[in-house]
């Protein structure tokens, strides 16, 4: 049985709170994500992270219906791919991965607008001294990829 919690995000500061909640509380779920590949079936924890991330930027794009701002925990948003997932679940998805693997991650918020209001949200992950992007919300985006940004800000985990 699922139970579903409905939760009011007045900011960008609660929405990384509740994804970070997300991501710490349930992180194990992508031990029973199952994908197909070349004909086996593998949990996404043990994909190799290229693989992982093609998974999710392989799960199509939708933006979440206006007032509404929804995030999910990872078993829920692979559940419901078909009908698509936005930038803040994939961003779930990615860093839940991320930290089933001891991958040290952060979720970034960004602006691509002339204003900078913030509109989109995906993670990053620590290699050295080093952030890498993990982007996976459009079938574009590859792992690494710099990206171009009026504002960008680390959703802090409190």
């Amino acid at each position: 049985m699922t139970i579903i919690k409905s939760t009011v995000l007045n900011s960008k500061d609660q929405t990384g709170q509740e994804m970070h909640r997300l991501i710490n509380q349930y992180y194990n779920d992508i031990q029973n994500i199952i994908v197909e590949q070349n004909g086996k079936k593998t949990p996404l924890s043990e994909l190799p992270i290229n693989k992982a991330f093609d998974y999710i930027k392989n799960i199509p794009y939708r933006q979440d219906s206006r007032p509404f701002e929804i995030v999910a925990r990872p078993e829920i948003s692979a559940r419901n791919q078909k009908n698509g997932i936005d930038c803040k679940k994939k961003a779930i998805l990615m860093a839940a991965y991320l930290k089933s693997r001891g991958i040290p991650y952060r979720l970034i918020a960004s602006s691509r607008k002339p204003s900078g209001k913030i509109h989109h949200v995906f993670p990053q992950m620590q290699v050295g001294n080093q952030w890498f992007n993990l982007d996976a919300t459009y079938s574009h985006y590859r792992p690494g990829q710099p990206k171009t940004v009026t504002r960008a800000e680390v959703l802090q985990c409190r």
